[in-house]
């Protein structure tokens, strides 16, 4: 089953730029299931499209809190 979870940046590590945003998606791409990541500056959301089978929200929450960025998991409605 495929998910798409949007996380916001919280904390005071922000998206900056264009690198950053690259920087997140090439950590994210690595992780196994992981289909897409899309990740914006401007609003401060990282999109991501995953497999459940072969990942879990909270590996994804996890590579991005290495990456030094506090998300919050936005609520799909």
């Amino acid at each position: 089953m495929v998910k798409v979870q949007t996380f916001t940046v919280v904390g005071d590590e922000k998206l900056h730029c264009a690198s950053c945003e690259a920087r997140v998606g090439k950590a994210l791409r690595r992780i196994p299931g992981v289909h897409s990541v899309i990740a914006d500056h401007q609003t401060q959301k990282i999109e991501v499209t995953f497999s459940l089978n072969e990942t879990a929200e909270e590996v994804i929450q996890d590579r991005l809190e290495a990456l030094g960025y506090q998300v919050k998991v936005e609520v799909s409605s």
